[in-house]
């Protein structure tokens, strides 16, 4: 089953007034997913604390992400490796008792770039992974990553 965000949260803003925490907590993750399946790095000065630690980048690229500037950078490194790339949440999960904490399972679908050579890869990358982002005062602060 894929998790279909409600329709009743707006794309642009998150308007916590009406929303449980674990509501807004979704929503903000729902707009994390939307700044990298709409290469849109703005999005992130809303959804990011200052503090914000990736500490799945540290698989990757060598050290934690830190900061906007940190998520910003995990963006442009997706977009330097692949031509496109879409990801979907296939579940989340939140608790009331636990409401600082949202996980997900989720799909990527990517398709890398041409090779210096100039050979075009045609076969797009599936990945799934398990994350899990820690949010206190509407921000992401924390995120960790499995992926497949």
């Amino acid at each position: 089953m894929t998790y279909a965000p409600d329709a009743n949260i707006e794309a642009e803003t998150i308007d916590e007034t009406n929303m449980s925490q674990v509501e807004t907590n979704k929503a903000i993750i729902n707009r994390y997913f939307e700044a990298y399946n709409t290469k849109n790095e703005a999005i992130f000065d809303e959804i990011i604390a200052p503090s914000y630690i990736d500490h799945g980048q540290s698989a990757y690229m060598g050290s934690p992400g830190r900061g906007v500037a940190g998520a910003k950078n995990d963006l442009k490194n997706s977009l330097n490796k692949f031509d496109d790339f879409s990801y979907v949440i296939e579940a989340m999960i939140a608790s009331e008792s636990l409401p600082d904490l949202v996980g997900t399972y989720w799909k990527g679908s990517l398709t890398p770039k041409a090779s210096p050579s100039g050979a075009q890869h045609i076969n797009k990358i599936i990945r799934r992974g398990v994350s899990i982002y820690r949010i206190q005062n509407g921000k992401m602060i924390e995120t960790w990553h499995v992926i497949e």
